[in-house]
């Protein structure tokens, strides 16, 4: 069963990265790929809500929920997901995902298994010597992704140990969570057109560091379920906003041609410290801290991540330093070989074509 997850969770992860390399090339126009980014994180929260509902009814149609039968429930949605997603897995990537080109000619005497490693090493060498902005985002990424998948983890021990919310009651929050993520896309969407994408992205992590801390301060006893709703529906805005935001904003600042290879290191980012804030609350937890405290450590990734942002600089130098330099990261780009061909008299059909 281990063997079978974590094979599960690799061929997952590849199938994200190709699906976020193929972002930037959608299209060229900003405005056009915000709508279309924006529009996949509804449709996704959309598919959750479905799915969970979907579920709902089935364990009570099927009695999953008088026997207690998790393990069934269990199977059941994994049968049903694969039923689901199948289909559209196959007709997506043969129908719908059309033929291109490589960007780059695998070395010569190298090997498919290794020049991934070697590429991120030197790719990690330029970025922290021409690309520091790039590093910064992906800290940001590391240190506020953390604290939001952590939140329903948290959140769940928390309704359930200090304010006694019961399994119903549990799921009503964690479905308003989702239900709001498709308001937290809509206003991510919006907010581009008032703002930089950096500053929208402080603003929504302050909206949600914000929102924690009151968490902290206000839900402290059982019989609180209006003020948890309203709090996890802050967090469901949080959460689809900076999803939202945060996917446009790698699209245009990564120089062109290194897409599939940096937004490896963006999800890489994205789960590198996940464990970290359920680790310190269950510490915090276990030597008999106030779990009202230990709910407020999330707040200092949240700060963390601000902080990132900010030493990113101006999101407009950020994307022309991308766009001026999007072939440094290839150490040597094929145009620069080409136009050397041409001033030696060389280039001819075939040459153009390799170097392609």
């Amino acid at each position: 069963m281990t063997i079978l997850q974590v094979f599960s969770a690799f061929v997952g992860w590849m199938h994200t990265l190709i699906v976020f390399a193929y972002l930037p090339e959608l299209t060229d126009d900003k405005d056009l790929l915000m709508s279309w980014t924006a529009n996949f994180h509804m449709l996704q929260y959309v598919a959750l809500v479905a799915f969970l509902l979907y579920m709902l009814g089935m364990n009570y149609v099927l009695g999953f929920s008088e026997q207690g039968d998790d393990i069934l429930a269990s199977r059941t949605a994994s049968i049903s997901s694969l039923i689901i997603a199948a289909p559209c897995y196959v007709f997506t990537w043969t129908r719908l995902m059309k033929r291109r080109a490589s960007f780059h000619r695998l070395p010569q005497d190298s090997s498919l298994l290794t020049v991934g490693f070697v590429k991120v090493y030197r790719s990690s060498k330029i970025l922290y010597q021409r690309h520091p902005s790039l590093l910064w985002f992906f800290l940001n990424v590391s240190l506020v992704e953390a604290a939001q998948q952590s939140i329903a983890t948290i959140s769940l021990t928390y309704m359930t140990d200090t304010l006694q919310m019961t399994a119903t009651e549990n799921g009503i929050a964690i479905l308003l969570l989702f239900i709001f993520g498709i308001v937290g896309a809509f206003i991510g969407k919006m907010s581009v057109k008032i703002v930089n994408p950096i500053l929208s992205n402080q603003i929504c992590q302050v909206l949600t560091g914000l929102n924690t801390g009151m968490a902290a301060i206000i839900l402290y006893k059982p019989g609180q379920q209006i003020r948890t709703y309203i709090i996890a529906s802050i967090w469901g805005i949080g959460a689809g906003w900076k999803n939202t935001i945060e996917r446009f904003t790698i699209t245009q600042i990564i120089p062109k041609g290194q897409d599939a290879e940096l937004m490896g290191f963006y999800l890489f980012s994205s789960q590198i410290l996940v464990w970290c804030p359920t680790l310190l609350f269950t510490i915090l937890n276990e030597a008999g801290v106030n779990s009202r405290l230990s709910l407020m450590v999330l707040i200092v990734f949240f700060v963390g991540g601000l902080l990132s942002l900010w030493m990113m600089g101006s999101y407009e130098e950020v994307v022309r330093v991308a766009r001026e330099e999007s072939s440094d990261l290839d150490g040597g780009d094929s145009k620069n070989d080409i136009d050397s061909q041409q001033s030696n008299g060389q280039t001819n059909d075939e040459n153009v074509e390799v170097k392609e």
